[in-house]
């Protein structure tokens, strides 16, 4: 995989969110740790964006809920003028660190805040708008609406969503475990 400094995931800094609830529970060490380690995940991201460079060459990009900004780190990479790296938790701040840590933070800026507050320094529209927000099974994270109102406001009328679409493949299983330990009758 690409060599791109994550290690600034430390409980330090975010001892005080690990119990929070809401957007804070993403700066436990834990979460972009465990989805950089989830190495098909990083490296299929990685390969879509390299292998459509001339997508990104020149353009300016907003990483909707950047995390740990991994994608971002990949879109500048590609050769994006400028990259904009969206999270609402205050992950932001570590991530702007490993993103100066990476010599990249020239091309992109880490905003904290969310979507629907934020404004671009500097710009009114994006060309791309590059975004893991689907989560788990599509729709675990319940960003969808923060993505249609990112695509809303910031992404111009040609540009691009990235990805554009997804899969769901469900097939029914019976867990007992599982089921008593989270349905109670």
């Amino acid at each position: 995989m690409d060599k791109i400094i994550q290690n600034d995931f430390t409980y330090g800094e975010h001892e005080d969110h690990f119990f929070n609830q809401g957007v804070n529970a993403y700066c436990r060490p834990d979460v972009p740790q465990d989805m950089l380690e989830d190495e098909v995940r990083t490296c299929f991201y990685r390969d879509a964006i390299y292998n459509n460079k001339h997508l990104f060459k020149d353009k300016i990009v907003m990483d909707f809920g950047c995390g740990s900004g991994i994608l971002s780190m990949f879109a500048a990479k590609a050769g994006a003028k400028k990259v904009f790296g969206v999270e609402a938790s205050d992950l932001a701040k570590t991530t702007a660190k490993n993103v100066k840590k990476n010599g990249l933070d020239h091309i992109i800026t880490i905003l904290e805040g969310k979507v629907e507050e934020i404004e671009l320094p500097g710009e009114d529209k994006v060309d791309i708008l590059l975004s893991e927000a689907m989560g788990v099974g599509l729709i675990h994270e319940g960003m969808l609406q923060s993505l249609v109102i990112a695509r809303d406001r910031f992404l111009k009328p040609d540009g691009i969503l990235f990805p554009d679409k997804n899969k769901l493949y469900i097939c029914a299983i019976e867990d007992k475990k599982m089921h008593d330990k989270h349905v109670h009758l």
